[in-house]
C-alpha cells in the first residue's frame, strides 16, 4: 500500500479525534453548563438527560440553519471567535 494512502482505519481515528475537539469545543463555550448537560453520564441512556440534549441538539440546528441562511457572517464570526480563544487561554494559563 502506498504510505501516501490514507487508510480506513486512519480515516476513522481522525473523525474520532475531530468529534472529541467539537465535543470539547461545546464544553468550552460554556454549552454543556448552560444545558444542563452533566458531563460523565451516558447522554444516551441517561434518562435525565434527553431534554437538556434535545434542548442543546435543537440550538445547533437553528446555528446551521442561521449560517445556511447568510444570517452569520462567518469571517466576522471567526474573528470574534478567535479573540474568544484568545482570552479563554490567558484565562487558563493565569490559574
Amino acid at each position: 500500500m502506498d504510505k501516501l494512502e490514507i487508510t480506513s482505519h486512519q480515516m476513522r481515528r481522525a473523525r474520532t479525534r475531530s468529534l472529541i475537539q467539537l465535543g470539547t469545543l461545546i464544553e468550552a463555550a460554556g454549552l454543556a453548563e448552560t444545558f444542563g448537560i452533566v458531563l460523565g453520564s451516558d447522554l444516551q441512556k441517561d434518562p435525565l438527560m434527553k431534554h437538556p440534549i434535545a434542548a442543546l441538539f435543537k440550538g445547533l440546528l437553528e446555528l446551521d440553519s442561521m449560517a445556511k441562511s447568510g444570517e452569520i457572517h462567518m469571517r466576522s464570526y471567526a474573528e470574534q471567535g478567535l479573540e474568544a480563544f484568545g482570552k479563554l487561554n490567558r484565562v487558563k494559563t493565569q490559574r
